[in-house]
């Protein structure tokens, strides 16, 4: 049986979708990708954690700007769908099957920057921090990412979980270089961030507010004097 506050939950996040009706990835991607031009002497990367629709967008905008797009997934079979779907060799993409650390950490050595990197693989907050951090040497200033199933901390009334993103967006929070953006109604909640500089990564002092307490009320439960 529920309980009460699962109940009002649950209406609550019922309310919420017909309010606010999920945006599309796409149109979100194209967004962030809009301001980027053709560079002359260092061609833009572009890397996919995860294949799906969001290759084509890729695609796209990589016929537009001249980029490399990767895409990585355990199932080869994908690729050819999203050929068959596009009509199209997607001759812009360079399609890497098996384990996403695997392919990503074969695009690290093979290039020296990448320019927007999009988690979104298995539902797991450690493998995808494991995929940034991966990344994390090959991005400079101007470089964005975004991750599926994330939020920042705190947000209530989600589209969808936000398993992805649990590790990776408190990481990019207490980094100082980093721009965090919440789309809370894009997919089943998204989170993008801008390299602003390269500097120190993430602070280790940083706290994720939501759990900074639960976790210290834990430790003056177990440091109490036990009674004789």
């Amino acid at each position: 049986m529920r309980a009460p506050w699962q109940t009002l939950r649950g209406y609550a996040e019922r309310l919420f979708r017909r309010a606010c009706p999920a945006q599309d990835p796409g149109e979100l991607i194209r967004e962030l990708l809009g301001d980027l031009r053709p560079e002359p002497r260092q061609r833009l990367v572009f890397v996919e954690a995860g294949c799906g629709p969001a290759t084509l967008v890729l695609a796209e905008v990589a016929r537009r700007t001249g980029a490399r797009v990767y895409a990585c997934d355990l199932d080869p079979r994908k690729f050819d769908e999203l050929r068959e779907r596009a009509g199209d060799p997607l001759d812009e993409v360079t399609f890497l099957a098996g384990d996403s650390l695997h392919g990503l950490a074969q695009i690290a050595a093979r290039h020296e920057r990448v320019d927007f990197a999009l988690f979104d693989s298995v539902p797991s907050a450690t493998h995808t921090l494991r995929e940034f951090l991966l990344l994390e040497p090959r991005f400079g200033p101007g470089s964005r990412v975004l991750i599926d199933d994330a939020a920042l901390p705190g947000a209530r009334l989600l589209l969808g979980p936000r398993r992805k993103g649990r590790l990776v967006v408190p990481y990019l929070l207490a980094s100082p270089f980093w721009s965090v953006s919440a789309h809370p109604r894009t997919g089943g909640s998204m989170v993008s961030a801008v390299l602003d500089a390269i500097g120190a990564r993430s602070d280790a002092s940083y706290e994720d507010p939501g759990w900074v307490d639960l976790w210290r009320a834990a430790r003056e439960r177990k440091l109490r004097p036990v009674p004789v």
